[in-house]
């Protein structure tokens, strides 16, 4: 594996797949996902709710991550569609979970946080938890994909540790509407990255993809949508 880590950044198309592959698990993570997921609890007690609401979100996250599954190779959708809504609901989640904390949790609307929060979940599975990690092991040629992939495993655990730590500090330093924001921002950040540089791999040969990393095909053309 070590051997092949040079040619990560060999070619213009391995470096293009290499920005797209390990900037969507970074995205991933630094738009949110661990702190909602992960202190949803915390989230709820905040706002005055009990440990069901949480219960709940985890039931939905399942559901969704099967309806993810009947999507992702449909021929009615692609792989940077589903990714694109996906991102953007999550962008919309996050900024009405700013908006909602905004006052403090004492006056919180409940009913409108749980709404917040299961929008956020069914948004993420619909886009970054799977495809991120489906686009991550097809953009790369085979004889440096297990090299980018692990790369890639890397840079999800480490993101995903650095919001866990930092979470509860930003906060109790700030409080949640500006948390949420922030993580809003990343996330309109992310749309912003998938629209113009992640390209569609559903139903394409690795010849294909290299060329759109290369730049002679538009990231949207795709075999069947």
């Amino acid at each position: 594996m070590l051997e092949n880590l040079g040619e990560l950044v060999e070619t213009n198309a391995n470096r293009k797949a290499l920005t797209v592959g390990i900037g969507l698990v970074l995205f991933q993570q630094l738009s949110g996902q661990p702190s909602v997921l992960y202190y949803a609890n915390k989230i709820f007690e905040r706002a005055g709710l009990g440990f069901e609401a949480a219960v709940g979100v985890g039931l939905f996250k399942a559901v969704m991550t099967l309806v993810s599954v009947q999507l992702v190779d449909s021929p009615r959708w692609g792989r940077r569609p589903l990714l694109l809504i996906g991102t953007a609901g999550m962008t919309v989640s996050l900024a009405i979970l700013g908006a909602l904390f905004a006052d403090g949790a004492d006056n919180i609307n409940q009913g409108a946080v749980i709404g917040a929060i299961v929008s956020y979940v069914g948004f993420y599975q619909i886009g970054f938890g799977p495809i991120s990690w489906l686009i991550l092991s097809e953009v790369f040629p085979q004889r440096i994909r297990a090299s980018a992939v692990s790369l890639g495993t890397l840079a999800n655990f480490a993101s995903n540790l650095l919001v866990t730590a930092v979470f509860e500090a930003e906060r109790q330093s700030f409080g949640e509407s500006i948390l949420f924001l922030q993580f809003a921002g990343i996330a309109g950040a992310a749309v912003a990255f998938e629209y113009f540089l992640v390209p569609e791999t559903r139903g394409l040969s690795l010849e294909e993809i290299e060329a759109q990393l290369d730049g002679d095909v538009k990231p949207y053309d795709s075999k069947g949508g």
